[in-house]
C-alpha cells in the first residue's frame, strides 16, 4: 500500500472502481489489499470490503502448516458471473499466511477449509478478489480468469 500510495496510485485506483464502476480481480496480496487493515502492517488497505487481513493461527498439532501452500478445495457461497463453469469443489492453489476475514457475509462467494474456514473468494458488486492463484490452478483457474475478462 505504501508504493501505491507513493506512486499516486490509490486515488486513481478508488476512481476507476468504485467511481467508474470498473471492473477488479484481487489475486492473493491483490485481494488482501481490498480489505480495511491487516494485520501484516498498519497501513490501510483501500477499504473496499468491510474485511480485515489476518494472518493464520493453527497450532502446531493441527496438521497444518504456514504459509498455506498446495492444492485445496472451495466451496461455492454464491451464484456468481466470476464462477460460472466452475464446479464447486473444485480444486485451486494457494500460496499464502494471511486471508481476509469478511464482516459481511454477502461478500463470500468461496469458502476453503484450511485449519479454519476462511473465505477463498470474494464478491461486492464490480469488486471480486480470490485468495487461490487461477494463473496456476489448470481448468478451474482458466475459468475464473475467463470469466473475469469476458466481463
Amino acid at each position: 500500500m505504501a508504493n501505491l500510495n507513493e506512486l499516486g496510485l490509490r486515488d486513481a485506483l478508488n476512481e476507476a472502481i468504485l467511481i467508474r464502476g470498473k471492473a477488479v480481480l484481487g489475486i492473493c496480496l491483490g485481494m488482501e489489499l481490498m480489505a480495511m487493515t491487516s494485520e501484516e502492517g498498519d497501513m490501510l488497505g483501500f477499504g473496499w470490503l468491510d474485511a480485515e487481513a489476518v494472518r493464520f493461527k493453527i497450532s502446531a498439532g493441527a496438521g497444518t502448516k504456514v504459509p498455506h501452500m498446495g492444492w485445496n478445495r472451495i466451496e461455492i457461497r454464491k451464484e456468481s458471473v466470476l464462477m460460472k463453469g466452475v464446479e464447486d469443489q473444485s480444486e485451486f492453489y494457494f500460496a499464502h499466511s494471511y486471508y481476509l476475514n469478511i464482516n459481511d457475509r454477502l461478500d463470500l462467494l468461496n469458502e476453503t477449509k484450511y485449519g479454519v474456514p476462511f473465505a477463498s473468494a470474494v464478491e461486492r458488486n464490480n469488486i471480486f478478489g480470490v485468495q487461490y492463484h487461477p494463473e496456476k490452478s489448470h481448468r478451474a483457474g482458466a475459468q475464473v480468469l475467463k470469466n473475469f475478462v469476458e466481463m
